[in-house]
Parts: C-alpha cells; sequence; structure tokens
C-alpha cells in the first residue's frame, strides 16, 4: 500500500509544498535544520527561485501540477521515505520550542510509542502583527504523523490530517509560525483564491445554493463570530481586518457558488466555444483584444471567436488570439454555431438580443443598462467613463463572474489588477507581411524616417485643428522626414488647406495616402512606418499594438480622456492639453509632439546594466503624459 513503511526508512521526514515561495522557503528549511533525516519540496512550477533557494539548503526538489491543496500534500508525502511524516507549508517555521519540542521526541523512543500523531498550536502573522485571538489562536495542527496511521483529507482549500480509527493523538509544546500575509493586499489576494476553491468544491458535491438572505447573514455572523465572539477586537487594527475580510470571504464565497450554479443551470457543463462581441470602431476592437489573450493563456483549449462589424474584419483576424471572426450583420443566425459563453463587450442592444434568441446559454456582460440587466445571466456593475480605470482592463473584468465556469480558469488564476503592467501583456496583434501596403509601396524611400498623420477622428474624440497638423508636417519634413497623410476618402475632403505649400522647399515629401488602403493594407503600413501621430482613433490603437511608436493627442477630462483610451503598446506616448480651444480643438503646440517624436526615433544610449534595469515587460507600455508647455 502507499502508506506502508519501508524496511529501510529513516525516522523522519519533512514534506513542504511550495509554489514562487522564495520570500519564505529559506526560513522553512532553516528551521528544521537538525531535527529531520531528509526534507522533500514538491514544486508545483514556480518562476522564481524557491527551486535554487531549497537545492541550496539541501531539500530534494520534485515537480508536481498542482491540483488541489489535498491531491498535492497527499502525493508529496508519499515521495518521502520516512516512518513518520512533518508536513509543512512554505510560509511556515517551527519556532524555539516547537523545534525543542521535536528534538526530544526524536531523543525518545518512549515519546514515539505514545501516540500515532501529533498536534501543535499555530501562530499567525498579519501585517507584521502575531494574532492571538480573532480565532486563529490556538490554531490546533496536526502536521506529525505515523506514516501508516494518517493522511490529508477534508474540503479544499480546508485540508487535514485523517487517522485511521483508533490512532492516538498528542500535543507537541511549541508554536508553528505561519507567514501568512505581508499586507492586507496579500489578504485580499488569498481570500480571492480560497473562495474560488471553496466555490468549485461546493457545486463539485452537488450541495444547494443559498439564497440571498442567508448569505447576508451568514457574512454578517462572520463578522460577529471573528470580533466580537472570538474576541477579534483585542488584536486591534489587525482583528478588524481579519474580520472585515473573513466576512468578504464568506460573501464572496457563496457568490461564486451562484455564479457557477447558474452555469450549471443552463446547461453549460463546460466551456468550449466562446464568442467576444464588440461591434464598434477600429480602436475599440484592439483595446478588447486582451479578453481573447486572457482566455487563451488560462484556457487554452477554449475555442475563440470575435464578433465585429465587417470593417473591423482584419483587426479581429490579425489577433494570434482568435480562432475565428464572426461578422455583425444583424443576422442572429451568427450565434448559432453552438457557442457557449458569450462575453458581450459592447452592450448593442440588437446584438444581446441575438444572443438571447440565438440561444447562447451563458451571456456576461455589464448590469448598468436596462436591456443587458434583463438579458444577462451573468455580470458586472462598473461605470467606465470616469472611472480612472483603461478599457481595456475594464473589458477583461467581464470575465470575473464566468471566470471559474469549467473549461476556463482553475481556482486561484486571477484576473490581472488594474495596472498597465499586468493587463497589457494580454493585448496581442500582428500585421500580415503578406497585406504589405499595395499599391503604396512606392511611399517608402530608402534611408528615410516615415511619419504617418492621421488628421480624421470622426469626432468621436477631442483633436487638433487642422492648421497644427500642418505645421507638424512642415516641422518633420524640414528634419528630412516623409510625412504620410492616412484618412479615408471622405476625410479627404476636409484636408485642402493640408496640401498648401509656402516657403521652401523641404527635404522631407508631403504624400497623400489618402483613401487607398484596406483595413489589412493600413495595419502593415502602420507597422512599418517609423511613427504615427493621431488622436484617440482606430490607426492610433492599432499602431501601437503593432509596436510602432505613436504620439496620441487627447483632452484631460472624462470620457474620451487618455485614463481611459490610451494607446497600448511598447512604445506608445500621448499627451494632453490643459484646456480646449474656443472652436473644441486640443490647446497642444506642435513642439511638445515633435519633442516627443524625437524621444521615441532617437531614444538616448543606455548602458547595459541600465537598459535591463528600465527595460518594459513584454507588451507593457511606457506612458509619459506631457502636459502643455512642459
Amino acid at each position: 500500500m502507499e502508506n506502508q513503511i519501508p524496511s529501510d526508512a529513516p525516522l523522519l521526514s519533512a514534506v513542504v509544498i511550495a509554489f514562487n515561495e522564495e520570500a519564505n522557503i529559506v526560513r522553512c528549511l532553516d528551521s528544521l535544520q537538525g531535527l529531520v533525516d531528509e526534507v522533500v519540496v514538491v514544486d508545483s512550477g514556480s518562476t522564481d527561485a524557491t527551486v535554487a533557494l531549497a537545492e541550496a539548503h539541501g531539500a530534494q526538489v520534485l515537480f508536481h501540477p498542482f491540483e488541489g491543496h489535498i491531491e498535492q500534500k497527499n502525493w508529496a508525502w508519499q515521495q518521502s521515505r520516512g516512518r513518520w511524516i512533518l508536513s509543512l507549508d512554505a510560509d511556515e517555521a517551527l519556532d524555539e520550542a516547537l523545534r525543542a519540542s521535536l528534538a526530544a521526541w526524536r531523543a525518545d523512543e518512549g515519546l514515539q510509542a505514545a501516540a500515532d500523531g501529533f498536534m501543535c498550536n499555530r501562530l499567525t502573522q498579519y501585517c507584521g502583527h502575531w494574532v492571538r485571538h480573532s480565532g486563529w489562536y490556538p490554531d490546533r495542527k496536526l502536521r506529525l504523523w505515523r506514516r501508516d496511521r494518517g493522511r490529508w483529507g477534508g474540503v479544499n482549500p480546508h485540508d487535514r490530517i485523517l487517522m485511521e480509527p483508533g490512532s492516538r493523538v498528542e500535543r507537541l509544546a511549541g508554536d508553528l509560525l505561519h507567514y501568512s500575509y505581508g499586507s492586507l493586499a496579500d489578504h485580499v489576494r488569498q481570500l480571492g483564491y480560497f473562495s474560488d476553491i471553496a466555490a468549485v468544491a461546493h457545486r463539485a458535491q452537488g450541495r444547494g445554493v443559498p439564497g440571498v438572505g442567508f448569505r447576508a447573514l451568514k457574512t454578517g455572523f462572520q463578522w460577529v463570530k471573528n470580533f466580537v465572539l472570538r474576541g477579534g477586537w483585542r488584536d486591534g487594527w489587525a482583528g478588524w481586518h481579519i474580520a472585515r475580510y473573513s466576512a468578504l470571504a464568506t460573501w464572496e464565497k457563496y457568490r461564486k457558488i451562484a455564479g457557477l450554479a447558474r452555469i450549471q443551470r443552463a446547461g453549460v457543463d463546460r466551456v468550449r466555444r466562446v464568442v467576444i462581441c464588440r461591434t464598434d470602431g477600429l480602436g475599440d476592437v484592439v483595446l478588447s483584444l486582451p479578453i481573447a489573450g486572457w482566455l487563451k493563456a488560462h484556457a487554452p483549449g477554449v475555442h475563440v471567436s470575435l464578433c465585429v462589424a465587417p470593417y473591423a474584419r482584419d483587426v479581429a483576424a490579425a489577433c494570434p488570439d482568435v480562432d475565428a471572426v464572426v461578422l455583425w450583420t444583424g443576422d442572429g443566425a451568427v450565434f448559432r454555431g453552438g457557442f457557449d459563453l458569450a462575453v458581450v463587450a459592447l452592450p448593442d442592444k440588437a446584438v444581446v438580443r441575438t444572443l438571447v434568441e440565438a440561444g447562447v446559454p451563458v451571456r456576461v456582460g455589464s448590469l448598468r443598462r436596462w436591456h443587458t440587466w434583463r438579458a444577462m445571466t451573468h455580470g458586472v456593475v462598473q461605470s467606465r467613463k470616469r472611472s480612472g480605470r483603461h478599457e481595456a482592463w475594464h473589458g477583461l473584468q467581464l470575465l470575473e463572474p464566468v471566470r471559474l465556469a469549467p473549461g476556463l480558469a482553475r481556482p486561484g488564476q486571477a484576473l490581472p489588477g488594474p495596472s498597465e503592467e499586468a493587463w497589457s501583456r494580454y493585448l496581442r496583434l500582428k500585421a500580415d507581411p503578406g497585406a504589405g501596403p499595395g499599391p503604396g509601396e512606392d511611399l517608402f524611400r530608402e534611408g528615410t524616417k516615415h511619419l504617418v498623420i492621421h488628421p480624421g477622428s470622426h469626432g468621436s474624440a477631442g483633436n487638433w485643428e487642422l492648421a497644427r497638423y500642418r505645421a507638424l508636417a512642415g516641422e518633420m519634413r524640414s528634419r528630412g522626414w516623409d510625412v504620410l497623410v492616412t484618412g479615408t476618402a471622405r476625410e479627404r475632403d476636409g484636408m485642402d488647406d493640408l496640401w498648401s505649400s509656402e516657403g521652401a522647399p523641404l527635404a522631407g515629401r508631403l504624400v497623400d495616402a489618402t483613401g487607398r488602403f484596406s483595413v489589412a493594407e493600413l495595419m502593415a503600413l502602420l507597422a512599418r512606418v517609423d511613427a504615427v501621430v493621431a488622436a484617440s482613433t482606430g490607426p492610433l490603437h492599432l499602431a501601437a499594438a503593432l509596436g510602432t511608436p505613436v504620439v496620441g493627442l487627447y483632452g484631460g477630462g472624462a470620457p474620451v480622456w487618455p485614463a481611459r483610451w490610451h494607446p497600448v503598446g511598447p512604445q506608445a506616448r500621448w499627451l494632453v492639453a490643459d484646456m480646449a480651444r474656443p472652436d473644441g480643438t486640443l490647446d497642444i503646440p506642435v513642439g511638445a509632439v515633435v519633442e516627443a517624436l524625437t524621444a521615441l526615433s532617437d531614444p538616448p544610449a543606455l548602458e547595459a546594466s541600465e537598459a535591463r534595469e528600465t527595460a518594459s515587460p513584454a507588451g507593457a507600455t511606457a506612458p509619459a503624459t506631457p502636459r502643455d508647455g512642459r
């Protein structure tokens, strides 16, 4: 049997499970020195220094994919050889009193024969404060047991040792020190993780879904229990936060249970096909691509379609995370393809109605509109206009109510936070080199830098007056750049003043490229030029996502402000007007744009060490927002 004792087994094996625990693993292993015969660390894929540190401290390190706390710990101790097992988490360590107790136990065969398992008190550190109340102490844990008398059981994430019937259990003096939460943010992350696991386990057991009233009472009682009945008030500010977040964890668990139950009632046993619906402009489609990127990163077996207006077909097709493009023509037949889940990134009434009529069983979107509140099976309530968060991040948050659906992310794979470094890596776009600039191949001159200016914006965002675009074109041409003007054929009709030639001939050319390219050809052009200047338009967002240096022009106020709509890419910059001119155009000096373009096209040389320190993560932007006059 798995738990039989080998004839040549050493006395005591320590077993530790770990994942990205470089901050804790050394303290844990140091506390075991001189007490155990072997240390087995089972890692589930750490990307930090955990494995190297464990090996440097003499541990045998094994890899095993994480399938759950109980499953991981049972697999881990079965890889050890000891007659007795001592199990620790990587963020735990023995205090001196517990070390002394174990040393005495090890030296006395009578103590070893007195019981089949030993428990000890666990003392938890919370944001630097040792918690001795709030129901957290004494938190008795059975962590030392005879190999053939116990194994891990319980319900994830609340694992515990289950001893064989008739087993004797005693207690060791001393504390197992638990370095749980270094900050309140750590607690929030952990409660999200544990509530994930608890919700999935609840539904796997086929248990019912408590009503809203019961959930509210249970949440309130959780706070009273920890802060009042268990003496959390005696822990001061730490006790207050522990009670507060314990109550939040209870609410989150039941919220997620209810969400999973709605998916189950819809008849979806596993999500296999997802459609993301974004049927407005090119830039809007670009900023919805992280939804597909996150799904492919965390649920690679799921087929992802992107539903767009016909003119955005090429943008959707250029995203490597999109498996198929669905063209929105108002015909409900487009959604009758066996989709399990629809993510409504734009709450268009016709799209929402058609999704319902087509019978897509799980629909997630904003609940801030009457037609979506009635039609969505899952939703979020968030205002985008003045939140100060980016549109791409808001789009990703639509996945939160369905993130735990079978077939999508496993518990604990949370959505990225609002910092750009966290979410921008999921925006991927690649121009088709085969498309090329088509008949515009003659636009490019060897040894010349090329700037695209895109003066039009269809009135969707604040913009420069045409005279400033003309002044920018003249300044950049005087520096030897060729300036290409893009836009639709209709926009060309209002650009007559742009072509007026005043003064001496300039070194660079001014080229009319309006109305000449399909979207795919435009993307290939934008990927090839040296820089792009535009207001918050589709071409600006396309160029930024393709990695081209861009300078965006923005007003400072919501809703069309850079906090929500700035371009996303490794070389994206944007300038913000302190005020609008009387005609509504943006008061951004031409010189500020020239300065930004110069900084992008001729970055200062860095020493190798400095370059490593300042390099941005893949896909992250490095925003700069100099205001007018800076």
